[in-house]
């Protein structure tokens, strides 16, 4: 009995509890709410943008050439490689000697050829005084002459005084005749020695302009790129002495692609297509701006540039287009190691930027999931949206169709994404921040010190 009451004890009980025994609690399913980030569509100005990469070339590029001949005599400690040279530091000297002897010879010519000219002067005024007498002398013989005629027609005179008078007469006459053919060559010789005098002058001004070539300095702000001369060594005219590059200013070549050009064109209000591209259009680009970017290693510099041309012609293989944008002072503020100048062959990125287009709307690449985009609506639940695209650039889209000013775009990416989920918005102000300042192209300006100039 003593195991027995117990055992059915505990079968009572077992049997109250499964008939009391209640069934599964049931709940009510919750939906997830998934938090996400969105931004919120504004339409901005976007201002276009194309990136080519071309090879730095100095904007002047000075070779010096031997105008004269001569021994180098003197050369400048600053003519080497890589030295910066001012405008008009002399650099080198040809020996002046024997053109500054030649030009004490034309010198001496010309005083000389002066001198003869003043004789001659002289000279005229003598003989001109001369045959004034002469002259008065020949009458008075014609006047003899005339008389004897007549009193050898009367016989009162003989044939032979007749005579006498008569060759008296001619010796005077010859004597007026070549004082006369004397003063008539003056004219003429004054004449040549004026021609020799201007041809002298002309050798003096020439033989002066070589001693002024012995001398060589530099034209412009430059930079030594070659030097093939030494001290004391003869030099022919016309050889090469040395080469430099011009430092004020830089150009780049750039290769940019044709669909960006166009874009860039769009910024300037004229509708363009690759079919019927003119390039006398291009001289509006001017108006573009542009940054010239280098980047070796860790160091990343960057320029401020302006538009300057672009090439005649497209490359039918890489479909591009050249574009020639210039560098102002590109040694300004140089810091070795951190900040190099822009010099000959460096390779660097070219960024021309267009004037805004407004009323754009932009999204981030992130958030384009092959044709479609996702937003909220006014219950904050997930609509996908078809949209088209007008061009790409950086890290956003040109959106052309499918979006409106104050949609919410979600641009975390959602696995799974779900039509008509229900999501937690959080607006994502940074990223709007990127964007807008992405599509403005906003680059700072530079300060040019006027000692760099």
């Amino acid at each position: 009995m003593l195991a027995v009451i117990p055992i059915l004890m505990a079968i009572l009980i077992v049997g109250a509890l499964v008939r009391n025994r209640k069934g599964p609690e049931q709940l009510l399913a919750k939906e997830k709410i998934t938090p996400v980030r969105i931004i919120k569509i504004q339409p901005i100005g976007v201002a276009p943008r194309a990136v080519g990469y071309g090879y730095v070339q100095p904007d002047r590029f000075w070779q010096a050439v031997a105008e004269v001949s001569g021994k180098i005599v003197s050369l400048s400690s600053l003519l080497e490689r890589g030295e910066i040279i001012k405008d008009g530091t002399e650099l080198a000297r040809i020996d002046p000697a024997p053109y500054e002897l030649a030009v004490a010879q034309i010198e001496a010519d010309i005083q000389n050829i002066k001198a003869q000219i003043a004789e001659i002067g002289v000279t005229k005024k003598n003989q001109t005084l001369l045959f004034g007498i002469e002259e008065k002398n020949l009458a008075l013989s014609r006047k003899e002459l005339k008389r004897q005629r007549q009193l050898l027609q009367k016989r009162i005179v003989s044939d032979s005084s007749f005579d006498n008078q008569q060759a008296a007469y001619y010796a005077q006459l010859t004597k007026v005749q070549n004082l006369k053919n004397s003063l008539n060559l003056i004219p003429s010789k004054i004449k040549a020695l004026t021609a020799s005098l201007s041809l002298n002058k002309v050798r003096l001004e020439a033989t002066r302009l070589d001693l002024e070539n012995t001398v060589i300095k530099a034209p412009f702000n430059c930079r030594i790129v070659d030097v093939k001369i030494e001290q004391s060594q003869f030099v022919q005219k016309g050889q090469m002495l040395f080469s430099a590059d011009g430092t004020a200013s830089a150009e780049i070549e750039a290769q940019v692609s044709i669909d960006k050009m166009i874009n860039l064109l769009r910024s300037v209000g004229r509708p363009v297509s690759i079919a019927n591209l003119d390039f006398s259009v291009l001289s509006e680009l001017f108006q573009l701006s542009a940054v010239v970017r280098l980047k070796v290693g860790d160091v990343a510099v960057s320029w401020n540039a302006r538009f300057e041309r672009a090439t005649g012609s497209l490359d039918p293989k890489t479909r591009t287009v050249g574009v020639i944008v210039t560098v102002d002072y590109p040694y300004e503020k140089v810091r070795i190691g951190s900040r190099p100048p822009l010099v000959r062959n460096m390779y660097c990125e070219v960024e021309l930027i267009g004037q805004p287009i407004p009323n754009m709307i932009i999204i981030p690449r992130s958030a384009l999931h092959d044709r479609y985009v996702y937003i909220l609506d006014s219950r904050n639940r997930l609509v996908r949206k078809e949209v088209a695209l007008d061009f790409a650039q950086g890290n956003f889209y040109a959106v052309k169709d499918g979006l409106k000013e104050g949609d919410r775009l979600i641009v975390s990416d959602l696995i799974p994404a779900i039509e008509g989920m229900r999501v937690d918005p959080h607006e994502d102000t940074a990223l709007a921040a990127k964007l807008s300042k992405e599509a403005s192209a906003k680059t700072e300006s530079r300060e040019i010190s006027p000692e760099n100039r």
